[in-house]
C-alpha cells in the first residue's frame, strides 16, 4: 500500500502511481486507475471532491513530487497528445513566485493557535491553496514557501522551502530575504494572508515594469467594516502619474491615499537584481537605527524597502485594481471573508 499527499489530503492507493508504462495510456485511463485503487467510495469522493477541475493538474504535481523530473516531462507528454496541454495553462511559466508564510497575526487568535494563518480555510479551501492554484493556473509553477510560525504544518508538494526560525522577532522583509537564492529572474512576491482573484494576478503578470505593486482604489470600502484593523494599519499608497511616491503604514494622511498595497508585487530579473543590492545596502547603512515605519531592517516591513527603492529614484508602478481581493489579519476578518467570499472576490 502506498501513501499519496497531494495538496495536503492524504489517500492510500493499491499501487501508487508505480511505474512509467501507466502513464502511457494517457489522462483517463490514469483518473481511472487512481479512482479505483482507492480504498472505499466514501473516500474517493472525498479525495475527487477537494481536487474537482484541478484534477489533472494536481495528478500531474504528484506524479512530479514522486518520480521526479523525467516522468514529470514524459506525463506532461502525453496529456498533451491526448489533448490536455497542460504547458499551455499559463503563458509565465519563466516567472518565479515567493510567497512569505513565517509570521503569525496576533489578531487571529485562537483560530490559529495550532496552525498557520495561511491554513485558515475559506471556501474549503486554506488561503495558501488558493494563491497556490492562482499562480499556477497562470503558469507559474517554480514556487518557493518561507515557513516559520508552525511552519511543520505547510507542506505541499513541489515546492521549495525556507525556515526562518526567527519569525517571532523578525519582519516580513528579512522573511523574505530568507528566499534571497530565488531572486535570480523575474519573480512574484506575495503575502500569505490574502485571497485574490486570478484576474488580479494577470493583471500584474502583464505589467513589463522592473517593479510593480497591486494597488485598491477602492480601498476605503474594506475599512467601513474592519473595527479591528485601523486604517492607520493599512499600508497606502501616494502616486504619481504611473509611480509609487509613497508607500507603508501610517505615513500618508487616507484622504490623499490613491489606494492601498494589497501585498502582491512583481520584479524583472533587473528589478530583483536592484531590489537585493538595496537590501544589502539598507543593512549596513541603516545598523542600529530605524528603517522607515520599521525600527530597524530586521523587522522592517515590505513597504519599507519599496519606499526605499523610491527615494533612490527607481521607478516603481502602480497596477490599480477595485476589488477582487481580502486580506485576512483578523478574527473579524476571516469571518467577513468567510461569510460574503464570493461577493468580495468580485473584480470591478
Amino acid at each position: 500500500m502506498t501513501t499519496c499527499d497531494i495538496y495536503g489530503t492524504t489517500f492510500k492507493t493499491a499501487q501508487g502511481l508505480a511505474g512509467h508504462k501507466r502513464l502511457r495510456h494517457g489522462p483517463d485511463r490514469l483518473i481511472e486507475d487512481m479512482g479505483s485503487a482507492l480504498t472505499g467510495k466514501q473516500l474517493r469522493r472525498k479525495v475527487l471532491n477537494r481536487v474537482g477541475e484541478k484534477l489533472a493538474d494536481t495528478l500531474a504535481e504528484a506524479i512530479m513530487q514522486i518520480h521526479g523530473q523525467d516522468i514529470w516531462e514524459a506525463c506532461l507528454d502525453e496529456l498533451a497528445a491526448q489533448g490536455l496541454d497542460l504547458r499551455s495553462a499559463g503563458s509565465y511559466g519563466s516567472v518565479k513566485a515567493i510567497i512569505v508564510a513565517a509570521g503569525q497575526s496576533d489578531q487571529l487568535l485562537p483560530l490559529t493557535s495550532d496552525r498557520p494563518d495561511s491554513l485558515l480555510e475559506i471556501g474549503n479551501k486554506t488561503i495558501l491553496s488558493r494563491e497556490l492554484e492562482n499562480l499556477r493556473a497562470c503558469g507559474i509553477r517554480d514556487i518557493a514557501i518561507v515557513r516559520g510560525y508552525r511552519g511543520d504544518m505547510i507542506k505541499y508538494p513541489a515546492i521549495r522551502y525556507y525556515e526562518n526560525e526567527d519569525y517571532g522577532s523578525t519582519g516580513i522583509l528579512s522573511s523574505l530575504f530568507y528566499a534571497k537564492a530565488e531572486m535570480d529572474s523575474d519573480f512574484i512576491f506575495c503575502y500569505s494572508d490574502i485571497v485574490y482573484t486570478r484576474e488580479v494576478l494577470d493583471l500584474l503578470l502583464q505589467d513589463q515594469s522592473d517593479v510593480s505593486v497591486v494597488v485598491d482604489t477602492a480601498w476605503e470600502d474594506h475599512y467601513r467594516q474592519r473595527k479591528q484593523h485601523p486604517v492607520s494599519e493599512a499600508e497606502l499608497v501616494r502616486v504619481e502619474g504611473d509611480r509609487v511616491a509613497e508607500i507603508g503604514r501610517n505615513i500618508i494622511p487616507p484622504q490623499e491615499a490613491h489606494g492601498e498595497f494589497i501585498g502582491l508585487a512583481k520584479f524583472s530579473k533587473r528589478g530583483a537584481e536592484t531590489l537585493k543590492v538595496i537590501h544589502d545596502w539598507a543593512t549596513l547603512d541603516y545598523s542600529g537605527r530605524p528603517f522607515h515605519t520599521s525600527p530597524s531592517v530586521d523587522k522592517a516591513s515590505f513597504t519599507d524597502l519599496i519606499q526605499e527603492l523610491v527615494d533612490q529614484g527607481y521607478p516603481v508602478r502602480h497596477i490599480d485594481i477595485t476589488g477582487g481581493w481580502a486580506e485576512i489579519d483578523t478574527v473579524e476578518d476571516f469571518d467577513r471573508v468567510k461569510s460574503q467570499f464570493q461577493t468580495i472576490l468580485k473584480l470591478n
